[in-house]
């Protein structure tokens, strides 16, 4: 086994480790922090597409391709998973509870995996950015549509409490 893949693994169990921490309990959390998380995980899935680039480079079409593809593909299932997410306000402005979900944790990581193992089988170019890197902007888009949902689901819930 290669040092490079040694270090994606070691970073992986990492990223895990602390991503099982912190979604396997509800959360309290303000409207603020809870935009953390997808921020955070944007950066992350450009900067592994920027370094997939400068590796394995690919046609601009083809990441291309992959980004909206992914945008689309996973935003209706970032709709699910955010009309199913408990969310509960409290008496405090702003502040909301959201119930544990490893479904997050599960999309991202599983996408970085999948992604890795798709650039290992398929030869480096064309097919394997495309399937690749839309993998994780699938992951991504749906992490983030979730939580936009989410906001318009706690914003409902503080205007019914008469909070807003």
């Amino acid at each position: 086994m290669n040092s490079t893949l040694v270090t994606q693994i070691a970073i992986y169990v990492v990223v895990a480790a602390l991503m099982i921490f912190r979604y396997s309990r509800p959360q309290k959390m303000t409207i603020t922090r809870m935009w953390v998380a997808p921020i955070i995980f944007t950066g992350l899935t450009a900067f592994a597409i920027w370094g997939g680039q400068q590796t394995n480079p690919a046609p601009a079409w083809a990441v291309a391709v992959a980004v909206v593809g992914g945008l689309i593909l996973g935003a209706p299932l970032g709709i699910l998973r955010g009309k199913h997410t408990n969310v509960r306000a409290t008496d405090t402005p702003g502040v909301m509870y959201l119930d544990a979900s490893w479904v997050v944790l599960a999309l991202w990581l599983g996408a970085f995996i999948v992604r890795r193992i798709v650039q290992a089988v398929l030869p480096v170019g064309v097919t394997s950015a495309i399937v690749g890197d839309g993998l994780i902007v699938f992951a991504i888009s749906t992490v983030v549509v979730s939580y936009y949902e989410i906001y318009h689901k706690y914003r409902a819930l503080e205007h019914a409490a008469g909070q807003i």
